[in-house]
């Protein structure tokens, strides 16, 4: 690739405005985690509302990102295509390349990390419902959800009656 003089400094700006972005969003991430466990709902919820703030400054970021990447494009005459970050970096100066591809690695790694915190709080939440469910059905319900056992077939289920529910029973 021949190099044409393009100014990438925009870009790289603000891949490391997004990249910190994402760094603080991860960071949401991991206190939501504990306060799921925790069972801090109120903390939570003002965790979410951090979060919702961040994802619309992501938001913001990405379309300058976006626009930078359309700049680079007509000053480096390229053909009507889209380019991948990973294509347009080719065409930096060499100088730069290195620090632009370490940005893109960095973001690699840091929408792992987000992608899987994110599906740990999702399993946590799940759970923590699941669990809640369970303790209502054993409150009010008059089926009994933990002596109900399959059938012969192993297909259906033999329901067994738990008697009145918690809220019915006399004193």
């Amino acid at each position: 690739m021949f190099a044409i003089h393009a100014d990438f400094e925009p870009l790289a700006c603000i891949l490391g405005m997004q990249l910190n972005a994402n760094q603080h969003l991860l960071a949401l991430v991991e206190e939501q985690r504990h306060s799921i466990i925790n069972n801090e709902i109120d903390k939570l919820d003002a965790l979410v509302r951090q979060q919702a703030g961040q994802l619309r400054q992501l938001t913001a970021l990405e379309k300058k990102r976006l626009d930078a990447t359309a700049n680079l494009h007509v000053a480096l005459n390229l053909d009507d295509r889209p380019y991948t970050l990973s294509e347009l970096i080719k065409y930096a100066p060499k100088d730069r390349q290195a620090n632009l591809k370490s940005l893109l690695d960095e973001f690699a790694a840091l929408l792992e990390k987000l992608k899987d915190a994110n599906n740990t709080n999702k399993m946590l939440l799940e759970t923590n419902m699941e669990l809640n469910d369970l303790m209502l059905n054993l409150l009010a319900d008059t089926i009994d959800p933990i002596n109900n056992i399959y059938c012969g077939d192993g297909q259906t289920v033999e329901e067994r009656l738990a008697g009145p529910s918690l809220f019915d029973h006399q004193a």
